[in-house]
């Protein structure tokens, strides 16, 4: 596993790489019941923030908030998370999201993206991971969804920008754009 990092790491994916495994881990960790009051948004620098339903839920969660550190990190196998933030939002109701057909000339930028990769198991690994990501953004714009001014992540949501630069520290401004 360890080359996996490394080759992560040489292709400046392993912090997205981070991100997007305790995020997707959050619905598992918690369970179904608080996985329907809760969307986890962002993961950067050791602090997972995540979007509540309600006041009252993020101080339940906040009891909790060392249990859940526990789990993911037990679950990721290394010490990632830290801190979690409890964030009131709303949630919007779940959209029909369209799939979409990718133009031919994207598997050749997957192909150009990867081609010093010499393991060709590895590559080809890595050329579909870049395309189920170009799918997955243009299939949020097809159905309404926009990049956000700030880091170009694409979302479904109000303002300029993502959730999770909504609620980043450095930018110092816990209202939504």
């Amino acid at each position: 596993m360890n080359w996996v990092k490394e080759v992560l790491r040489r292709y400046n994916l392993a912090e997205e790489f981070e991100r997007q495994r305790v995020i997707a881990l959050w619905p598992a960790v918690v369970g179904t019941q608080i996985a329907r009051l809760t969307e986890a948004v962002e993961f950067r620098s050791g602090r997972l923030t995540v979007k509540v339903s309600s006041p009252s839920v993020a101080q339940e969660l906040a009891l909790l908030r060392g249990n859940y550190i526990a789990r993911l990190n037990e679950r990721c196998g290394e010490q990632l998370v830290e801190e979690i933030k409890f964030v009131p939002g709303r949630f919007s109701a779940p959209r029909e999201i369209p799939p979409v057909k990718l133009p031919p000339q994207a598997r050749d930028e997957a192909r150009d993206l990867f081609k010093a990769i010499s393991d060709r198991k590895l590559r080809r690994s890595f050329e579909r991971l870049y395309l189920t990501l170009r799918r997955r953004e243009e299939s949020l714009l097809a159905a309404g969804g926009k990049r956000c001014s700030r880091c170009g992540a694409v979302f479904l949501g109000e303002g300029d920008l993502c959730p999770g630069c909504r609620f980043d520290p450095v930018a110092g401004d816990d209202r939504a754009g």
